[in-house]
């Protein structure tokens, strides 16, 4: 019996939850290459990208407690999304295109992605895990999954730490023989002004010919902000 087939599940409908997601294309983007760790590091961006798109899901998943919380998040994904193993083509699919794919099925690092946005949404620190493991490809990192630590205020994993992974049935730790850890932090501004009782006035934006052009040059300060898993993962 292949992957595939030992870890598919039946799912839920899921209709009720559809209208809470943005509704995307799954247009193929190319991230490049790279070794598992640049996997991580592209789970991470996605993370921090595409998060906002399980705002409206994450607020029904959070519980009482960090341990009901974890357990509702992988309820949510191993009950409403397919597995099905990647191939050649790594695939690291955003939560909505995950949640608009999920009878397709998605594998281990997208499971990883929605289960770190809806921890990012509720405000849980958790890590991203990569490990190796003796039964598969023993020499390679071949399975992610999110960990959770209980002390959330130091992080420290050897409080001990709740999982999310949505590729088993019983959501266990697999046995590993070397493990690697990635914290997910999200980005964070600091904003603040001076109070002032003045009152502003619109200045008018100075437009200048420059030369022949026929292009105006708008003078004024503008702001701007500004794989893989090798074979078949887990």
């Amino acid at each position: 019996m292949d992957i595939d087939n030992l870890l598919r599940r039946n799912l839920l409908g899921g209709q009720e939850y559809e209208p809470l997601f943005p509704v995307v294309s799954c247009d193929k983007t190319n991230l490049g290459s790279g070794n598992t760790f640049d996997t991580v590091r592209l789970i991470k961006q996605m993370v921090i990208k595409y998060n906002h798109q399980t705002k409206k899901v994450a607020m029904l998943l959070q519980q009482s407690s960090l341990k009901e919380t974890t357990d509702k998040i992988y309820w949510f994904l191993f009950n409403h999304i397919q597995y099905k193993a990647d191939g050649m083509e790594q695939m690291l699919r955003s939560p909505a295109c995950a949640f608009k794919q999920r009878v397709e099925g998605v594998d281990c690092k997208t499971y990883s992605i929605f289960a770190s946005c809806l921890l990012a949404n509720i405000g849980v620190r958790h890590f991203i895990r990569q490990i190796k493991q003796p039964s598969f490809r023993p020499d390679l990192f071949t399975h992610v999954y999110v960990i959770v630590p209980i002390n959330q205020g130091t992080g420290d994993i050897k409080d001990g730490y709740f999982i999310v992974d949505g590729t088993t049935s019983n959501n266990r730790e697999p046995i590993y023989t070397m493990a690697h850890d990635t914290e997910v932090n999200l980005p964070h501004y600091g904003l603040n002004a001076p109070k002032t009782n003045r009152k502003t006035v619109a200045k008018k934006t100075i437009i200048v010919a420059k030369g022949n052009s026929n292009k105006p040059i708008y003078l004024g300060i503008v702001g701007f902000f500004g794989l893989l898993f090798l074979g078949k993962s887990k």
